[in-house]
């Protein structure tokens, strides 16, 4: 017995059958009605001959659109822009990169004061702001003020630190005295003379009470035989380290301070070598490392000859003291005479020649290659190499700046993670600052 039929409706219980054929039949087509547009109001004209053409309205300027999107600003819109670009950016880590910038600006604040402050004061304006960054967590704006005057005070107490740490011993006035010390570093200046670096040991004929610790003197003359580390003495005249030559401008007894240099002067004849007993190691390693730069630079200065040896002397191992004062001084109107300061430049060719000769060199050994991090080593041994560089270029502020960002980037690359980032900089930045 057949079912019932397609269309039924079983919960009527219809039983009447439905023909398939009349599901499908053709449904008959409607006559399309004739679609009238309505009339424009505003009738075209043709144009007359005696009437002239109508001009068309040219566009706003940017003055003018300017003006229009300020007439549509409202503060309360403007404030609510602000906020919301605010706080993606601090969803992005934005804050983070500012921590060194208030680090700086602490920095700023502390040597623009009048009045050496005490250990206590930036100490308790660091607890204060901590205190407070803590309560008003909750508070978000309010937060992120207290979070940006703690990190100004922690750059004040930064810097009254390294102020501590630095503790150089100023002469206070002219004086002429015997001087016995120790030789640290050989300059052989342009106008023929020899720049000494000594650490002084004992002063005689007067005895200076209050002697530093660390001076640099020039002489005409020294023995042959005389080299890093050895003990020198000989009759100086010290000056205290000369302040800017006008105002706002270098002054240099704020870099001879944190340079250690406590006095400038001459041998007024020449210096003799005084046999002691063995030096400590820390100056025993000192005393080599410029033994084998001064070697470096000989052979540079051999090797080249004239200015251009003392300009190369000065890029590959920073000895600068050679170089004619006239080629300074062109230089300096120039601009260009930060190139001969061992900075990133040379830092950055020191870390990728030796990465890239080590690559190169584990690519000739595939299987060795695919199975082990190549880069890393690399990376690794070109850490090394800048951090000798360092060592051996005299250990100069630009270098230190220098090698501590290519550090963080190599250092990055060791363990996995990106190298060129912001964070990366801001890093380097901090460990500069502090």
């Amino acid at each position: 017995m057949a079912g019932p039929g397609r269309g039924v409706d079983e919960s009527e219980g219809a039983t009447a059958s439905v023909s398939e054929r009349s599901l499908f039949a053709d449904v008959p087509r409607t006559e399309s009605l004739p679609v009238s547009l309505p009339a424009s109001p505003l009738s075209i004209q043709p144009l007359s001959p005696d009437r002239p053409a109508p001009i068309p309205a040219s566009a706003p300027g940017p003055v003018i659109r300017f003006r229009r999107q300020l007439s549509h600003l409202s503060p309360s819109g403007v404030r609510n822009s602000v906020a919301a670009a605010a706080g993606l950016e601090l969803d992005r880590g934005v804050a983070f990169l500012l921590v060194p910038v208030f680090l700086a600006c602490g920095v700023i604040v502390y040597f623009s004061l009048a009045v050496e402050p005490d250990f206590a004061q930036p100490i308790a304006v660091v607890v204060l702001t901590a205190l407070c960054a803590a309560v008003t967590r909750s508070r978000r704006k309010t937060h992120l003020c207290f979070m940006a005057a703690l990190l100004c005070a922690l750059g004040v107490l930064a810097a009254k630190v390294e102020t501590w740490r630095a503790g150089t011993k100023m002469l206070g006035s002219e004086i002429q005295t015997r001087l016995t010390g120790r030789v640290v570093r050989l300059d052989q200046m342009a106008n023929g003379r020899i720049r000494l670096t000594i650490d002084v040991m004992s002063t005689a004929r007067p005895t200076l009470r209050y002697a530093p610790e660390r001076v640099r003197v020039s002489a005409r003359k020294i023995p042959a035989e005389m080299t890093a580390g050895s003990v020198a003495t000989g009759y100086v005249r010290l000056l205290p380290p000369t302040g800017p030559v006008r105002p706002d401008s270098f002054d240099f007894s704020f870099d001879s301070y944190f340079a250690g240099i406590g006095a400038s002067g001459f041998f007024l004849g020449s210096p003799k070598i005084v046999v002691s007993e063995d030096a400590p190691l820390t100056a025993r390693l000192s005393s080599s490392i410029e033994k084998a730069r001064e070697s470096i630079a000989d052979h540079i200065r051999d090797s080249i000859g004239g200015a251009e040896g003392e300009i190369a002397a000065a890029l590959i191992v920073g000895v600068r003291a050679g170089i004619p004062e006239e080629i300074n001084e062109s230089m300096r109107r120039t601009g260009i005479y930060h190139i001969i300061s061992i900075s990133g430049l040379h830092m950055a060719l020191v870390a990728g020649t030796v990465m890239g000769l080590l690559r190169g060199a584990f690519a000739l050994f595939p299987d060795f290659s695919s199975r082990r991090p190549v880069k890393k080593y690399a990376a690794a041994a070109a850490l090394v190499s800048i951090a000798a560089y360092l060592i051996f270029s005299g250990i100069v502020v630009a270098a230190e700046r220098s090698f501590i960002m290519l550090a963080v980037t190599l250092v990055a690359v060791v363990f996995d993670r990106a190298a060129l980032t912001m964070r990366n900089l801001a890093i380097s930045a901090i460990a500069v600052i502090v």
